[in-house]
This record gives C-alpha cells, sequence and structure tokens, in this order.
C-alpha cells in the first residue's frame, strides 16, 4: 500500500514523464499537422507554433491523403507487405519454435553445439547472409517471387533463441500428461506448448511484421515487378518522385508509421514480458 508521500511522488514523476515524452512526440506532431497541408501553408507555418497545428477543416482537408492513396500504387504496395508479413509471422511461428522447442526439450546428438552455432548466427552481419541469400534464390531461379522473398526470412536464429529460452521453463511433467491421452510430440506442440507460451509468440509476431514493415534492403534486391513491391519501397519511389509535395510525402510517410505505431501500443506489454522471461531463464 502506497502512502500519500509516496503516491505523491508517483503523479509528479507520471507528469515529468509526460513532459519529456512530448519533446520526443515533438516530430510525429509536426508531422502529422503538417500532412494536412499544402506546401505554401507549410513553408510559412514553419518557424511558428502553427508548425503544430493542424488547418482548419475544409474541403481540402484530406487532399494529401486522397492523392497518395488513389494516385499512386501505394495501396497495393501496402497490401503486399501485410500480405508477406501474415504469411511470414504464421510460418515464423512454426518454424522457429519448433526448432526452438527441439533444443529445449528434446535430446539428440550435438544439441548444446547447435545451440552455440545459433547464437554464434545471430551476430553475423546482415549483408553476410543477404549476399548469399541473394545468390541462392538467384541460382534457384525465385527472384522476382514471392516464394524467393519469403524463403530466406523465415528462419530466424533470435527467433530460435527466444522460443528456446521460454520453452526450457516449461513444466515436464504436462506433456507426460499428454502423453497418457496419445499425444504426440508435434500435436502438443500445436495444442499445449504454443498456448502456453502467449508472451514469446506475440513478441515474435510483432518482431516479425516490424522486420517485413521496415524491410527495404531484401525486397529492394527480389523484386523487379511494380505489383510485388512493399510499402519502404513505394514510400521510396513515392517521395522521390518530382511531382510530389511535401505535404504528400508526408501523408505517404504518416501511413506508413501509423501500422507500426498501432501494432506496438497492442502488444507492447507481450513485448516487455517476453523479453523479460527469456532473459530470466537458464539452461
Amino acid at each position: 500500500m502506497l502512502t500519500q508521500k509516496q503516491k505523491r511522488w508517483s503523479w509528479i514523476f507520471s507528469i515529468i514523464l509526460l513532459i519529456l515524452s512530448l519533446f520526443f512526440l515533438f516530430p510525429v506532431i509536426w508531422m502529422l499537422a503538417n500532412s494536412f497541408k499544402g506546401d505554401a501553408a507549410i513553408t510559412t507555418d514553419m518557424n511558428t507554433l502553427r508548425a503544430f497545428v493542424p488547418p482548419a477543416l475544409t474541403g481540402s482537408f484530406f487532399d494529401n491523403y486522397v492523392t497518395i492513396l488513389f494516385d499512386t500504387q501505394f495501396i497495393r504496395y501496402m497490401v503486399n507487405t501485410l500480405f508477406y508479413a501474415a504469411i511470414l509471422i504464421v510460418l515464423s511461428i512454426v518454424v522457429n519454435g519448433l526448432a526452438g522447442y527441439a533444443l529445449a526439450k528434446i535430446k539428440f546428438p550435438f544439441r548444446d553445439q547447435w545451440l552455440l552455432i545459433i547464437l554464434a548466427l545471430m551476430i553475423v552481419p546482415m549483408e553476410t547472409t543477404i549476399t548469399i541469400h541473394f545468390l541462392i534464390i538467384a541460382k534457384a531461379g525465385l527472384l522476382n517471387t514471392m516464394l524467393g522473398y519469403i524463403l530466406p526470412m523465415i528462419v530466424s536464429p533470435f527467433n530460435i533463441f527466444l522460443f528456446r529460452q521460454v520453452f526450457v521453463g516449461l513444466p515436464d511433467d504436462v506433456y507426460e500428461a499428454a502423453q497418457l491421452d496419445h499425444c504426440g510430440p508435434v500435436k502438443y506442440f500445436f495444442t499445449m506448448v504454443l498456448p502456453m507460451s502467449k508472451s514469446v509468440v506475440a513478441t515474435v509476431s510483432v518482431f516479425t511484421f516490424l522486420g517485413v514493415w521496415n524491410d527495404y534492403l531484401w525486397p529492394s534486391l527480389v523484386f523487379t515487378s511494380s505489383d510485388l513491391l512493399t510499402a519502404q519501397i513505394g514510400l521510396n519511389a513515392i517521395t522521390s518522385n518530382d511531382a510530389t509535395t511535401v505535404g504528400q510525402t508526408l501523408a505517404v510517410i504518416t501511413l506508413v508509421t501509423i501500422p507500426v505505431i498501432i501494432i506496438y501500443s497492442f502488444f507492447s506489454k507481450y513485448i516487455v514480458e517476453g523479453v523479460i522471461s527469456t532473459g530470466s531463464k537458464e539452461g
């Protein structure tokens, strides 16, 4: 039970944090406010507090967003990215989860050595692996295909390690009880292990989504057809166009940023729980 003095300090601390958070949010507030303005208004308001205030609600209020959504292929880029993310989230949970479960609960030759290899792969630079991935995909004739984009992104040493750390702490007697009901290891994994590990599943899902949503390098190497491009490449294509105004540029950046904010807002609790539970496991 908090004392009156502790409650007062808690309120003061919360207010201080709120004020500090506003400083970090200033760029986002500026971007959102100016995404509804024309270039002339943005220039006029640049050095005033009006730069953080959206314009009056008129018939032209959403012009920048209407132009981006209906005069470009940005909706197609966003749908593509959401589709890739959905597939990769499912595959990442299944593949990396099974690998993590094997490392945590199944005894097989050189299991500890495989874990060391996975830990070592976590520190390998992305540029090294992406070059190898590109060469393999090119040799397989999978460039400019969804399969060529998705396959190299399924397995993640970091996600395997996350799953393994959480699965180590699961009680073995639950599996023994499941065996009495003729529940095999695969069925046990999907019906018991994953439901008992919601925090790490949510963490891997969010990390996978953010990885797909923010990725620019890999899709730019794999895709050449505009019908397959992702949101980040679409963002670059739109903003690099000389016909795109500053207000439209801010509008498309806002559209790319909103899903990330929404996803993190809903799942931040699970991310913290997943990371804490991962770090607290031994073995």
